[in-house]
């Protein structure tokens, strides 16, 4: 029947019929099923065509009877396919289609492509390649920047060095002849300065004849007092694009500016940006020109390729005779234009040009100077997704097996304590598988979880956490944690789609619910956000976590960060990136500071708002950019956001419990609609940590893992925290949510976080600290402090009560409370500071205490120690 693969079918037969008998109500087996009894034809049919090739005059049954005869061949099962597809198609097509017809019941047995392998690592070769090339221009585009604002900085300093020349020279400048030189020498120095440009300008340079200009600049030492005339010179700064020598009017010639020493380097500047002539104008009287300095906006435009500036360098020229002041012609040195730039204005010639217009040309300078040393900030550079971690593709909890061994073994624990549920959902998370319970119908909830610690003992489960009922559901939710627990990567929330189509720039991903969907919030909607968790629960992960998402998010000009980090380890890596306001704060006092300054800050918003008739940063910053074509220097600008990070309130409660408290509970009640947000985590969630008043304004907290359930209450106000796992297993409540969810956090490594700091360090620019809001921290700082040492002073009523004791010569607390009118505590207080004075002994139980020191011992001690 099967010819030589007769051998084998029984098997064949014996193991598709267990597996359709195992399988049922399953319509893939009974596929794969089909598709191996027609991959075993195909396979006769091979074998027909190989041992006996094909026969047209050959019958159908001489197949059969060939094949039981000499235990070879196709079989009859061969030979049907072949008679089918021989005739037509010939032998070769019948081998083509044979093997097609294999190749497609080995993908419906196996159910894996041929092609998705090739298909996989081809689209993974062209994904590396991209985000390579993507990685390159964003490098390349921020080097690129740097260039510019090196070269920025540079032509701001050339023109600071001349400005400087300028302020010197205003007083007067002595002109000099000087003597002739040798015309060889001229000659040979002239051809060594064709094509160069001017890198230094002297002031100390002197007149003669048109044709006998000289290549070297020499000292210049006067012989004569200069003249009352000469006390006040103009100049104009004028760019030109060639080195254009001064035309001779007479006998006394132009200016020569020397060049620096052919080996010294030079800045070279584009063609539009030249060097720098003076126009020197004597027409021996006082009727001396006072032109403004000019300078053009071009000359900040400079080459791709930045160059080092170098130092001008002057030889001394030998002493020359002097002349009179009244043979000086006027000399004037050609202005040099811009090729797009426009004529310069004509001035008006006064009589005389006194110090107060020469200072006024100065400062015109400098207020040029000003607006172009604004330079535009380049663009922010995104930290690249390649580096941080990829996710594991490894086992992602348990299998299908487990949970289903584990779900009826629930289900028939139940049972045995005589209540009937039927398990309906299974969600597999990271950590925690839920099971989704369906009591029947008269089955109280109560029963279910009071039976909490039977299940735990059936299961043989760490801890289990009973979620009765599940909201939106009718159904009972068990969680019961994994045997394997999977790390859920910080790369693979902030490559998910909801991440990246995210509008906020506030928004972080939180991490992935039981179910296996990736959780982002806004922090803008919670608007605050308490975080509490025991030491190494994930509370310092979470909050890296958080700032992570911001700067993967959010430019530094949408968005500030300040971070109070007492533990000073945490969060000091953070310094150096372009989002921080000020350096991390890691002195507890100075944090109550910068509280103080979000509360002023708020303030001093809300005034903006109502002077604009809007109603939050949203609305303000619409407004300005509806107004951003309009000039004008007073122009209000766009504000950011700004989130406060606090790691650990607890110490800073210890520290200035008053100010951090009051600080906390006005920003929380205030400052969502200015755009301020606070992000606070502490490790111990205690009453006096996390008052009332706190808790009252932040509806938005995460709980970690807590040592109680009195612990959990005070965070969320319900039990459940306790039972966490911890290594950032969480319950997430923010505002909007009914019940807490459970979520497994982001694990985002220090080294990763090294290496984002370290990029945006690199590629943009380092963090410009705000110095208003460092001296306005500083001085609440101080404040603190003075309020902290004052605590040890002794008590107003000190001295009155040291006299009344000491006149009534009884001391008793009851009696300080009826003559000053104040309570038991304080009484109480004074009197110890009495007994610590000497003033009175020591109590005697409920007998008065003694009086030991007289009046003027008193006075005395008042004195010296008051």
């Amino acid at each position: 029947m099967f010819g030589f693969m007769a051998y084998i079918v029984p098997f064949i037969l014996f193991f598709t019929t267990a597996f359709i008998i195992s399988n049922k109500q399953n319509s893939a087996a009974w596929r794969k099923t089909a598709a191996v009894y027609a991959f075993l034809i195909a396979l006769c049919s091979i074998f027909e065509l190989i041992v006996n090739s094909y026969d047209p005059e050959k019958k159908i049954l001489e197949f059969y009877q060939f094949s039981s005869k000499y235990k070879t061949g196709g079989g009859l099962a061969g030979g049907l396919l072949c008679k089918a597809f021989c005739p037509t198609i010939g032998i070769v097509g019948a081998y083509v289609l044979i093997i097609i017809l294999m190749l497609i019941c080995i993908v419906l047995i196996t159910e894996r492509s041929l092609f998705a392998g090739m298909k996989n690592k081809t689209s993974r070769v062209y994904e590396n390649a991209r985000k390579d090339a993507s990685r390159r221009k964003e490098i390349s585009a921020a080097k690129r920047q740097q260039r510019d604002m090196q070269r920025d900085q540079q032509k701001q300093q050339e023109l600071k060095e001349v400005l400087d020349q300028i302020r010197a020279e205003t007083a007067g400048v002595v002109v000099k002849p000087r003597e002739e030189a040798a015309a060889g020498k001229r000659s040979t120095k002239a051809s060594k300065r064709l094509g160069k440009k001017i890198s230094g300008v002297s002031m100390d340079t002197a007149l003669q004849n048109g044709d006998n200009t000289f290549d070297e600049i020499h000292e210049v030492i006067p012989s004569v007092p200069p003249s009352p005339a000469m006390a006040q010179i103009d100049f104009t700064i004028q760019r030109n694009d060639s080195e254009t020598a001064a035309p001779a009017n007479d006998s006394s010639g132009g200016i020569t500016i020397m060049d620096s020493e052919p080996g010294n380097p030079e800045t070279e500047i584009e063609k539009e940006s030249s060097d720098i002539d003076f126009v020197i104008t004597n027409n021996n009287s006082d009727d001396i020109t006072d032109t403004e300095p000019v300078i053009d906006e071009s000359i900040f435009d400079v080459k791709d390729e930045p160059a080092p500036t170098p130092e001008p360098v002057f030889e001394t020229s030998p002493v020359m005779d002097p002349i009179e002041e009244e043979k000086m012609p006027d000399i004037t040195v050609p202005k040099l234009k811009f090729p797009d730039a426009a004529p310069p204005a004509k001035v008006n010639r006064s009589s005389k040009s006194s110090p107060a217009e020469v200072q006024a040309g100065i400062q015109t300078v400098e207020q040029e100077m000003e607006i172009t040393a604004q330079v535009v900030k380049p663009q922010y550079v995104f930290p690249s997704i390649d580096l941080l971690k990829k996710p594991k593709r490894g086992k992602n909890g348990d299998t299908d097996k487990e949970l289903r061994e584990t779900a009826i073994k629930l289900q028939t624990t139940l049972h045995s304590f005589g209540v009937d549920v039927t398990v309906t959902n299974v969600s597999c998370g990271p950590s925690v598988t839920r099971y989704e319970l369906t009591p029947q119908q008269g089955v109280k909830v109560s029963r279910i979880v009071n039976l909490a610690d039977d299940i735990k003992l059936n299961l043989a489960a760490a801890d289990i956490r009973i979620e009765a009922p599940i909201p939106g559901k009718s159904a009972v939710g068990i969680e019961v944690p994994n045997h394997e627990n999977s790390a859920v990567m910080l790369r693979e929330l902030l490559e998910s789609d909801d991440f990246k189509n995210h509008p906020s720039n506030l928004a972080f991903a939180a991490g992935k619910d039981i179910a296996g969907k990736v959780v982002v919030t806004d922090i803008a909607k919670m608007p605050h956000l308490l975080i509490a968790g025991a030491t190494g629960s994930g509370k310092s992960v979470c909050i890296n976590t958080i700032i992570m998402s911001i700067l993967y998010k959010a430019k530094p000009e949408d968005v500030k960060l300040i971070m109070i980090d007492p533990k000073v380890v945490e969060l000091s890596v953070y310094n150096g990136i372009p989002h921080l306001m000020i350096p991390v704060v890691t002195d507890p006092k100075k944090a109550a500071g910068a509280l103080n300054w979000g509360v002023a800050e708020m303030t001093e918003r809300y005034k903006k708002f109502a002077d604009l008739n809007v109603r939050d940063l949203k609305g303000y910053n619409a407004k300005i950019e509806s107004v951003a074509d309009i000039e004008d220097e007073n122009k209000p600008e766009k504000l950011p956001q700004v989130v406060i990070i606090v790691d650990e309130l607890a110490d800073l409660m210890m520290v200035a419990p008053g100010e951090v408290e009051d600080s906390i509970c006005r920003l929380a009640q205030l400052a969502r609609a200015a755009g301020i947000h606070l992000i606070i985590a502490t490790q111990r969630p205690s009453v006096n940590v996390i008052t009332g008043l706190i808790k009252a304004n932040m509806p938005s907290r995460i709980a970690f893992s807590v040592s109680s359930g009195v612990d959990s209450r005070t965070i969320i106000d319900m039990n459940g925290a306790e039972k966490l796992l911890g290594k950032g297993d969480m319950l997430f409540y923010p505002q909007g949510y009914q019940k807490p969810a459970r979520v497994q956090g982001a694990f985002v490594s220090d080294s990763e976080v090294g290496d984002v700091v370290e990029f945006l360090a690199q590629t943009n620019m380092s963090g410009d600290y705000n110095k208003e809001v460092e001296e306005q921290i500083s001085k609440v700082q101080q404040a603190v402090n003075d309020s902290s040492s004052g605590g040890s002073e002794v008590d107003a009523y000190f001295t009155d009560a040291g006299k009344f004791i000491i006149e009534k010569d009884k001391a008793s607390i009851g009696m300080l409370q009826r003559v000053f009118k104040i309570g038991f505590n304080r009484a109480a207080r004074i009197m110890d500071q009495l007994a610590e004075a000497g003033v009175v002994g020591e109590e005697e139980g409920t007998k008065p205490r003694k009086v030991i020191m007289s009046m003027e011992e008193f006075e005395n001690y008042i004195d010296e120690y008051i």
